[in-house]
């Protein structure tokens, strides 16, 4: 018995007793367990039943012939991964070719030659076992993969949570800004309506309309400012995408300057920086996924005010930290960099920036997949582009990220 029919179960369909008898004599002596079936309907229920490798087929038998058998095993997702040797005493080109076509894996002529049968089973059981050795590793690699993919979901979620964060400590101390003017407009407006009554004129004066009308325009302005920020909080703890629409950069790039700085100063009270925020006038419309967009740019502010904060501990008082946004027309859309004068990244790590898992910060600090996901949103989810450029020895701005929009992108 050879090693490699150690174990290998083979079942033989055949109605003639005389050739089943041959066929598993002959099996056996080369060390395969063997099992017959008289017929087609019975070789279906030992199928159905048990384990076996290989199965050998008689084409022509009364009742379901093989070509009936064949196509009930390659129709039952169980079955049809057995190899079939088909078994005929056609020589027949239009019997062996249909037997190929319906998923055999060889044909036989009756009488066969003994030493021609082994060679074929052989044959056909070591390409069952590079299929079933493809299949595991298919399946461990999908196991894998999946396990990944659920490990990076749960790092999608401590990245949108620190972003959420980081959103949250920003919103806090922005929000305070319009609600005081709101509240400080509208005792001002008590105060015109209270002289007005007390003036005893049926009709008010135009400087107190005129007043009125000022801090009026001053609650709404301030209010819908306030809602901004609330929505695009909102925005940003949505796990899924929104709609695609006109984009008002100016205000998503204002309001995510804001809030990142809000948010480094709510983590160091004494951290200061000079913002520049540059954006052209009259730029191209270009459409987008707004929460999308502003998790890209809330990442990258982020990241350059941490920059900034690292290098300011080395530079101290002296070192004036510097973000900067500047939005500007290009042909066939926008442009916007995002630049710091930070430590800078040296020239050999740019080109692994954008890989997931990958990061410039200590360990602990972040998960190596914000610039990731920033590169995937831009890239694949807006049709634009994403890359870096930094120039630590430089003395002005080292590090820039450019961000380009198509314009009109997404429009439906």
């Amino acid at each position: 018995m050879t090693d490699k029919a150690a174990g290998e179960r083979l079942l033989v369909i055949d109605d003639n007793a005389g050739n089943r008898e041959i066929v598993q004599r002959h099996l056996q002596r080369r060390g395969y367990v063997t099992a017959t079936a008289s017929d087609g309907r019975e070789g279906l229920r030992m199928l159905a039943g048990e384990r076996f490798d290989l199965v050998l087929l008689d084409v022509i038998m009364e009742g379901l012939d093989g070509f009936g058998v064949l196509q009930i095993m390659k129709a039952d997702p169980a079955m049809q991964e057995i190899p079939v040797i088909m078994m005929s005493a056609l020589d027949e080109t239009s019997s062996v070719v249909r037997c190929i076509q319906m998923g055999a894996e060889d044909y036989l002529m009756k009488p066969f030659d003994p030493v021609l049968l082994s060679a074929r089973i052989g044959a056909s059981l070591e390409k069952k076992r590079l299929r079933d050795g493809d299949r595991r590793r298919t399946e461990e690699l999908q196991a894998a993969l999946d396990q990944l993919r659920q490990t990076q979901d749960r790092l999608l979620v401590q990245e949108n949570l620190a972003s959420l964060g980081a959103l949250m400590a920003g919103i806090a101390h922005e929000i305070r800004n319009p609600l005081n003017f709101i509240t400080n407009f509208a005792t001002a407006s008590r105060e015109v309506l209270q002289d007005v009554r007390e003036s005893g004129a049926a009709i008010p004066a135009a400087a107190q309309l005129g007043q009125l009308d000022e801090y009026l325009g001053k609650i709404d302005e301030h209010g819908k400012r306030a809602d901004r920020i609330l929505r695009s909080m909102l925005m940003h703890s949505r796990g899924k995408s929104g709609d695609r629409e006109l984009l008002d950069l100016k205000n998503i790039l204002s309001d995510c300057m804001n809030l990142a700085y809000h948010a480094a100063r709510a983590q160091n009270r004494n951290f200061n920086a000079r913002l520049e925020l540059d954006i052209e006038d009259g730029m191209a419309p270009v459409y987008g996924v707004p929460q999308d967009i502003s998790r890209v740019f809330l990442n990258l502010l982020n990241n350059a005010f941490y920059a900034v904060g690292e290098r300011k501990k080395e530079g101290g008082e002296e070192f004036q930290a510097t973000v900067a946004i500047r939005a500007r027309s290009i042909e066939g859309g926008i442009e916007i960099r995002v630049e710091d004068n930070g430590p800078g990244i040296p020239s050999e790590l740019l080109p692994k920036i954008f890989n997931p898992f990958f990061t410039t910060k200590p360990a602990g600090i972040g998960t190596g997949l914000g610039l990731s996901l920033s590169h995937d949103i831009i890239v694949r989810g807006h049709g634009g582009s994403m890359r870096a450029e930094s120039d630590p020895g430089s003395p002005e701005l080292r590090t820039g990220f450019i961000v380009t929009l198509p314009a009109g992108a997404g429009q439906e």
